[in-house]
């Protein structure tokens, strides 16, 4: 009777034990900055059986980049530590959701955990001193929740590339699988950098998805990396993978993105080898996700208010320095002048860097270097451009560099914006005098160092001139010569001409075919100069950017197609000296590029 009562007593505390799942959610901070990360810590007690995961809520706000689970069994029952490490990837208020579980039927939710996401670390250590928020279980009873979807008010308070990619994906909600895009601004200016974003959502499994990007017209485009992610639309979780760019406009007016395309497969795929060839695998047949266009509008920089100094950056949050290195030489010797300009845009197909006239000095500028600093925790990028330059002071003195101009266009305030250098002071000191054991100069008292040892014999001729041979005679004529020097340049000049006519004609087609077969930013550099030197009679080798622009536009070649040349030729420019970036993806795309400029032009200059 005792067993049989302490049995009873056993399946009871089992039973209860069983029915007592608790669910809680924490934080280790509630305030953060770009740069820092952030762990949400799920904690799931009281249950047994097999191990299931949580269902996280959707997550605008950050990128989930790390993902650990901790078990622990005791008496039969089980307790989960599901801890995820996030990153922000915007500034302002962010909401963490409500966290599912579902357990025998019943579904469990935490309440919502509010973020603050600022700049920088000062403004988020001065609101940090809060405790990190816990969230417990909100749905003790098991009763299962329900999720409405959200006004399209409350998307608000996200960036707009954020807003408008979660607001086409509302627009698509009960489809298990879609893919969509959106743009972070829609009427750029020109040559200013902004995004595009291409997402595939995804409720079910899937199997093979293949993707193809998509095409685009008078824009430039670079890759920019990967993010995945989930969001909540409705009742339904969908998680995505998202492709994003980096676009520039080349020239004003019109521009289009083309539709991405992603070919799927719905089913598991084959385990092994066993499974392939006698199909264990269920596979079914390939689907097609496609996005929809986009259509933009390029817009020009504004010419009132543009300073000298304005080399094409655009954005907001940029910094100049300068150094000189050594501040205090001897006169003759060199001083390494440099200038750094570091921003979140890239720069690379900016302009080099006028450095102002330095009276005592001999100047040498050296090629820029530009690239791509290494991106933080939340992926932010920071680029960079060093200019360099060679000072040699002539004389002693004490001499002051005086502030370097930079400016840039911020597309926020639609205005120009001066940085400029803090001037730099150099001391030279007289040049030491070094003696020399031998002299070039005119006889001294002790020698010029040179010594005549004897001199050459200087021959007499002694035979008679020879006799004048037919061709002598023939030269008396002298309009005999004139008239026959006359068709002799006429003849060449009718070659010349017609050479030159023929090659004008091929110069077009030459450079097509060089650039469908060119491997390296070097030989699209020749094919393009080459045109030019053939079609319009413009020797790139040496003209700067700026001549060769003006001689463009002398040839009857239009604004916007110049200015089209010019970021080519940047872009060619920063590619053949720009280490590590002459990849075949970006050959492929600049040839791409070279020969849409060189259509314009041609056509331009056949009015």
């Amino acid at each position: 009777m005792k067993k049989l009562f302490l049995l009873v007593c056993i399946m009871g505390l089992s039973i209860w034990a069983h029915a007592q799942v608790q669910l809680s959610a924490q934080v280790d901070k509630t305030a953060l900055a770009l740069d820092d990360e952030l762990t949400l810590t799920v904690k799931v007690s009281g249950i047994s059986g097999n191990v299931i995961m949580p269902q996280l809520p959707s997550l605008p706000a950050f990128n989930v980049y790390s993902r650990e689970m901790e078990q622990n069994i005791i008496n039969g029952n089980t307790t989960l530590l599901f801890r995820y490490i996030m990153v922000p990837r915007f500034v302002g208020k962010a909401t963490i959701g409500e966290i599912k579980f579902s357990h025998d039927g019943k579904t469990y939710t935490t309440a919502p955990i509010s973020i603050d996401i600022y700049r920088n670390a000062n403004a988020a250590t001065a609101t940090a001193a809060q405790p990190a928020t816990a969230a417990t279980t909100a749905n003790p009873a098991g009763i299962p929740a329900t999720t409405q979807p959200p006004a399209e008010e409350s998307f608000a308070h996200l960036p707009p590339l954020e807003a408008a990619l979660a607001h086409r994906a509302f627009q698509k909600a009960g489809e298990p699988f879609f893919l969509i895009a959106a743009v972070s601004d829609k009427a750029p200016y020109v040559n200013q950098p902004f995004t595009l974003g291409v997402r595939f959502y995804y409720s079910q499994n899937f199997y093979e998805a293949p993707y193809q990007k998509p095409t685009v017209s008078n824009l430039f485009m670079e890759d920019e990396g990967t993010l995945e992610g989930t969001q909540q639309i409705g009742n339904t979780l969908y998680h995505y993978q998202e492709q994003r760019y980096q676009l520039t406009a080349a020239a004003t007016g019109k521009a289009t993105i083309g539709p991405a395309t992603v070919r799927y497969r719905v089913g598991s795929a084959p385990r092994d080898i066993f499974d392939r060839f006698f199909g264990g695998g269920t596979v079914g047949p390939e689907r097609t996700a496609q996005s929809a266009p986009i259509t933009l509008y390029a817009r020009p920089l504004p010419q009132q208010g543009k300073p000298t100094s304005f080399y094409g950056a655009i954005g907001s949050g940029y910094t100049l320095k300068a150094q000189a290195e050594p501040s205090q030489v001897p006169a003759q010797e060199a001083v390494n002048l440099t200038v750094t300009v570091i921003g979140n845009n890239d720069l690379k197909a900016t302009q080099d860097l006028a450095l102002p006239t330095l009276e005592g000095f001999k100047i040498y500028p050296a090629a820029p270097s530009a690239g791509k600093a290494a991106s933080g925790k939340n992926g932010a990028q920071t680029y960079y451009k060093i200019f360099k330059a060679v000072l040699v002071p002539a004389a002693s003195g004490i001499y002051t560099i005086p502030p370097i101009p930079w400016s840039y266009f911020d597309p926020k305030t639609t205005s120009y914006r001066t940085l400029q250098t803090a001037p730099i002071n150099i001391t030279v000191t007289p040049a030491e005098k070094t003696e020399s054991s031998f002299n070039f100069s005119g006889e001294t008292a002790a020698g010029n160092g040179f010594q005549t040892l004897a001199s050459d014999i200087r021959y007499l001729k002694m035979t008679l001139a020879p006799e004048e041979n037919l061709l002598e005679r023939i030269s008396r004529f002298s309009i005999v010569n004139m008239i026959c020097a006359a068709l002799l340049f006429l003849g060449v000049l009718i070659v010349c001409t017609g050479e030159r006519s023929s090659a004008r004609k091929k110069a077009f087609p030459t450079a097509k075919n060089t650039l469908k077969k060119a491997s390296s930013c070097q030989t699209i550099s020749e094919a393009v100069s080459t045109y030019l030197q053939q079609k319009l009679d413009i020797n790139t080798g040496s003209l700067p950017l700026k001549e060769i622009v003006s001689r463009l536009n002398q040839k009857g070649v239009t604004p916007a197609t110049t200015e089209a040349f010019s970021l080519l030729w940047q872009h060619l420019e920063a590619e053949r000296f720009a280490p590590g970036s002459n990849s075949s993806q970006s050959t492929a795309r600049l040839c791409a590029q070279a020969l849409d400029v060189l259509k314009l032009i041609e056509k331009e200059t056949h009015r």
